[in-house]
């Protein structure tokens, strides 16, 4: 089973280069954040390919999409305050978050409603048996947990994805069980998943890592691969997202 997490960033713009990766990577289920669109403007994809929408105009919006039958789905929870940010579904055997977390700010009431998110995100957590259910949670976390998330750990203290109570929650999510595969896989390296648009940040390798695939003990038995595919973030042409796709695979 191949698993991607992608920040699209509008649907519509990045429709053409959404239908290359799953065909390219041989996509299974696609978890995509920032769709900005209503649910009934959303583009077929692929006919071969089932698609549960939680979206709004112009702004936030998820999606799955999966070839593997969605045995139970849930479109938004308590967190979300009226912004399409989170969906449920058991896939395969697997239950799989995406979420798009609010951005925040320097402690202002974006930052407060980041943290009301991420408390509901781990009470809706308190359903699964995290020792024997495989879980998975991936999106766009807007947190860049460590110093090897950041392109400069001095330039990004105190800014928003990289404040200490951000970084805590990430730290939570590892404390009650999750594994970050990324770090898992590659301790020490520096990787990120965004690149702004300005200053041509993604050929100087000035990004951050604010994407993730955690997964619980039971599911990562299975794991077998995880990439992140920068080089589509390089390309020009058809216009990318300012995010990178991060593509797990499992053998399940």
């Amino acid at each position: 089973m191949k698993i991607c997490t992608f920040n699209v960033n509008s649907i519509r713009s990045r429709l053409e280069i959404v239908q290359n990766l799953i065909e390219e990577q041989n996509l299974d289920i696609l978890c995509m954040q920032e769709i900005k669109v209503e649910n009934k403007d959303f583009p077929l994809i692929n006919s071969d390919i089932q698609c549960i929408i939680h979206g709004q105009k112009k702004l936030h919006g998820v999606a799955i999409c999966s070839k593997y039958p969605i045995d139970e789905s849930q479109k938004g929870f308590e967190g979300e305050l009226n912004e399409p940010r989170f969906i449920y579904t058991f896939i395969n055997g697997v239950h799989i978050i995406n979420i798009y977390a609010p951005l925040g700010d320097n402690y202002g009431d974006k930052f407060e409603y980041k943290i009301y998110f991420y408390n509901k995100l781990f009470e809706f957590l308190k359903r699964f048996d995290l020792k024997s259910d495989k879980v998975l949670i991936c999106g766009d976390f807007n947190i860049s947990h460590t110093e090897l998330d950041v392109w400069d750990e001095e330039i990004w203290q105190g800014e928003v994805t990289h404040l200490p109570e951000e970084k805590a929650i990430l730290s939570k999510f590892l404390d009650i069980g999750f594994i970050d595969l990324i770090r898992e896989v590659y301790p020490n390296k520096k990787i990120f998943t965004f690149y702004d648009y300005r200053g041509a940040k993604v050929y100087k390798d000035e990004g951050l890592r604010l994407d993730y695939i955690l997964v619980t003990k039971e599911l990562f038995k299975y794991f077998k691969n995880i990439e992140v595919l920068t080089a589509i973030r390089r390309k020009r042409k058809p216009t990318p997202s300012d995010h990178v796709p991060v593509v797990a695979e499992f053998n399940l």
